[in-house]
C-alpha cells in the first residue's frame, strides 16, 4: 500500500517569490503560504487565495519571511582561506579533501543554501559527494560539480590536473571529464591571481581552442563556465559561445586597471551568456554598519570593490543577464558558511543594487544560468520545495538573511 502525500502548509508574514518582473506572482506579497506537496511546490500566494488541504501539517512563521533557498552559482568546497595552491596540493589526499568538502555543504545548507555549483576541484571524486546528497545519505546542497578546470600547462589552477594547449587536447579532456560524470565544464580562459606566474589580464586560450571545448561540450549536453578576469579572454569567450562568464573583471592586459569593452557586454546581452560577478566578500566591508566611519584602509576596499559593481550595473543597463555569486574558499565567517548572505548584504547596501533584485540574483537568475530554472530557485508550482525561512524581511535589511529561522529541502525541514 502506498504512503499517503506528505502535505505542508507554510504560512508566514512575507512570501518573496522571487520570481522575474515578468512572471505571474513576482511581486512581494504580504500574509503569503505555500502548500508543499512530498518534494515540490503546488501553491504560492497569499493565505487568502490558498487554503489549507485536508491533511496537511500547518507551519506558522508570524514574525518570517518565506523565499527560495539561495543558490552559490560559484564555489570551490575543497579550499580554505589562507592556503595557497601549492601547500593545498601537497598537504591533502582526495579522501580528506572529500571529507572537507562534505562538511562544507553541510554547513552552506544550514545556512540556506540549497544549491551550489562547484567551479573546478582536483579530480572527478565531488561527484561522489553529489550522488550521496542527491540519494538522501547525508546533508548538503544540490550540487553541480565540474571537476577540474581545464588550463593550459602551468595556467591557472594547473595544479588540478586538467591541462591542454591545442583545440584537440581540450576537446580530448571535455570527452573524458563527460565520461566521469561531471555536470558542467569549467574553462580557465584567462590566468588567476591564486597562480603565481599567470597573467590575469592576458587569454590563455584563442577563440578557436575555446570554440572546439565549447562546441562539444554543448555536443554532450554540457553548460560551459569561463574563468575570465581580463578583456582579452571576456572577449574570446564570448565569440566562442560560453555559457557563463565567471568574474568578468573587465582588466586591461597589465591586470592593473579596468578597460570595459562595450561591444562585448552588448554580444554577452545579445546572445543571452550570464555574467556571474563571483567574488569573495571583504569581512570587515560587509560587517561595517552602513553609516559607519570607515578608515582609510577601509575605505579603499570599499572604493575598490564599488568600482567593480560599477561595471556590473553597467552591464545589466546593457542587458547582459548578470547575478553574482562567492567564489566561496571556506573558512572566512569561521565556518558559519555565511558568505553568500555576506555578499548579498554588501551587494545591497554598497553594491547600488535594489534589494528585490539582490535577491533575484541568488535565486531565480542563477538557477536558469546553471541550467536549474525549471527546477529550483523561485516559488512557483512545480518547483522543488527548496525554502528559505529568516527572521524579518530582507526586503528591509538584507541582514535578515542571517538570521536563518527554518530551511527545507525538497519539502523535508532540515535539523
Amino acid at each position: 500500500m502506498l504512503a499517503a502525500p506528505r502535505r505542508r502548509y507554510l504560512r508566514c508574514a512575507t512570501l518573496i517569490p522571487c520570481a522575474p518582473d515578468s512572471a505571474p506572482g513576482s511581486e512581494p506579497i504580504a500574509d503569503g503560504a505555500v502548500v508543499v506537496q512530498d518534494e515540490r511546490i503546488v501553491a504560492a500566494g497569499p493565505a487568502a487565495d490558498v487554503p489549507v488541504p485536508a491533511g496537511a501539517e500547518v507551519v506558522e512563521y508570524p514574525d518570517a519571511t518565506l523565499l527560495p533557498g539561495l543558490i552559490d552559482g560559484h564555489v570551490h568546497l575543497m579550499y580554505r582561506s589562507g592556503e595557497t595552491i601549492y601547500d593545498h596540493a601537497r598537504s591533502f589526499d582526495d579522501h580528506q579533501l572529500l571529507v572537507r568538502a562534505a562538511f562544507h555543504c553541510r554547513r552552506l545548507l544550514q545556512a540556506g543554501v540549497t544549491t551550489v555549483r562547484d567551479c573546478g576541484s582536483r579530480g572527478t571524486f565531488l561527484a561522489a559527494l553529489r550522488d550521496g546528497i542527491a540519494a538522501g545519505l547525508l546533508p548538503g546542497p544540490r550540487l553541480l560539480t565540474s571537476g577540474p578546470p581545464i588550463t593550459t600547462t602551468t595556467g591557472h589552477l594547473w595544479v588540478c590536473g586538467a591541462e591542454a594547449d591545442s583545440a584537440e587536447a581540450g576537446r580530448a579532456l571535455v570527452r573524458r571529464l563527460v565520461k566521469e560524470r561531471v555536470d558542467f565544464i569549467k574553462i580557465m580562459a584567462t590566468g588567476g591571481r591564486m597562480t603565481p606566474g599567470t597573467s590575469v589580464g592576458r587569454a590563455q586560450f584563442s577563440v578557436d581552442e575555446l570554440r572546439a571545448m565549447i562546441d562539444d561540450a554543448h555536443r554532450l549536453g554540457r553548460r560551459v563556465a569561463a574563468h575570465c578576469l581580463g578583456t582579452e579572454g571576456i572577449a574570446n569567450a564570448v565569440a566562442a559561445g560560453v555559457d557563463t562568464v565567471e568574474h568578468c573583471n573587465w582588466l586591461d592586459a597589465s591586470g592593473d586597471a579596468v578597460a570595459f569593452d562595450e561591444a562585448v557586454a552588448r554580444r554577452m546581452a545579445e546572445r543571452g551568456i550570464y555574467r556571474n560577478m563571483a567574488t569573495q566578500p571583504s569581512r570587515i566591508i560587509a560587517e561595517k554598519p552602513l553609516r559607519a566611519p570607515l578608515s582609510p584602509s577601509e575605505r579603499r576596499l570599499l572604493e575598490a570593490s564599488q568600482e567593480r559593481w560599477l561595471w556590473f550595473r553597467r552591464g545589466i543597463e546593457l542587458g547582459v543577464p548578470s547575478f553574482f555569486s562567492t567564489d566561496a574558499i571556506f573558512g572566512q565567517w569561521d565556518d558559519a558558511c555565511t558568505d553568500l548572505a555576506w555578499l548579498a548584504v554588501s551587494v545591497s547596501e554598497r553594491g547600488g543594487i535594489a534589494p528585490l533584485d539582490t535577491l533575484r540574483m541568488v535565486t531565480a537568475v542563477p538557477a536558469t544560468a546553471i541550467g536549474l530554472g525549471d527546477l529550483v530557485g523561485t516559488l512557483q508550482p512545480g518547483r522543488m520545495a527548496d525554502l528559505l525561512v529568516v527572521r524579518g524581511n530582507p526586503l528591509d535589511s538584507m541582514r535578515c538573511l542571517l538570521d536563518v529561522v527554518a530551511v527545507y529541502q525538497g519539502g523535508r525541514p532540515i535539523a
